[in-house]
This record gives C-alpha cells, structure tokens and sequence, in this order.
C-alpha cells in the first residue's frame, strides 16, 4: 500500500510544475511579442533619423492691407414717393457714401452740395419708389444712382459702396 501512496503524490507533484511552466511559456512569450515590438520601434525611430534631413520652415507672416475705408455723409436728403403725378409721401434718410483714403473723402465732402442737388433734381421728376408698389423707397437702383451721379460729378471713380443709414417716411 505504500507503493499506491507514492505515485499518487508524484502525480500532485507533477500537476502545479505543469501549471507553472505553461504560465511561465505564457509570460515568455508575452514578454518576447512586447519586447519585440518595442525593440522594433526603436530601430525604426532611429533608422528615419539618420536620413531624414533638417527642413527649415520659413514662414513669412504678412498681414494683407486692408484699404483704408472712409465714409462721407449725406444727412437729411429728403426726396418725394410720388406716382402718376401726384406725391404719396416723402421720405428722409441718411447717407454714407464709402471711399478709400482721406484724399478721396475731402473730395466726396468737399463736393457733397453738388451731389445732393443733382440727386434732388433728378428724383424731383423721377421716383425713387419701386416700381410694384410706389409707396415703398427701391434702396437698390437708389443706391446704385447715387454712386452713379456722385462719380460722374467727381469725374472719377470714388465711390466704392453707398450705405443707407436711416430712413424714414412720412
């Protein structure tokens, strides 16, 4: 009976060192697939280091010009909303006329009366309403005929934008 002992305890034996190797072939191979994977960055790092060559970057910062934008105003023109004749309503606005540089803004002001009038006698026959409801200011082709007469009566071309401030009807 004591022969049956000892090869039953020889098998317990043999079971945890069965255990522990496969956890050590385990930890073994687990340590080769990161070490392998890190000693493969490694090389790769160093290997684009020596054949990459320095770039230098020159990076020229300008900032673009921006034009030098002056507004010259036009207060209180008055101009008549009439149809077929007869005066609807008047209207009030301000206006700002949009130049490039001081030079062109003296001149814009400088001449502004002359301007003022030309539109006056224009709109004095011609309204300045839409032309599918008339008692309502067309701000588009009124826009568009005052940058037009305001560069005609300069005799160059000044006038980049006309803004419409504040309009009123009454």
């Amino acid at each position: 009976m004591a022969d049956e002992e000892k090869p039953e305890e020889a098998t317990e034996e043999e079971k945890p060192e069965g255990g522990g190797k496969k956890l050590l072939i385990i930890g073994l191979l687990a340590g080769l697939i990161f070490g392998g994977g890190g000693a493969a960055g490694f090389f790769m790092m160093q290997s684009g280091e020596e054949h990459a060559e320095p770039v230098e970057e020159v990076v020229e910062e300008h900032a673009p010009e921006l034009p030098d934008y002056q507004y010259a105003n036009m207060d209180r023109l008055q101009l008549p909303l009439f149809y077929k004749g007869r005066v609807l309503n008047y209207t009030v606005m301000d206006i700002s006329m949009e130049v490039i540089g001081e030079d062109n803004k003296a001149l814009v002001a400088k001449n502004i009366f002359i301007i003022k009038d030309k539109l006056l006698r224009h709109y004095s026959v011609n309204s300045v309403g839409r032309e599918d409801n008339p008692r309502i200011v067309d701000f588009i082709s009124l826009s568009e005929k005052i940058k037009e007469f305001a560069n005609e009566e300069l005799h160059k071309e000044v006038i980049t934008r006309v803004v419409i401030g504040d309009s009123r009807s009454f």
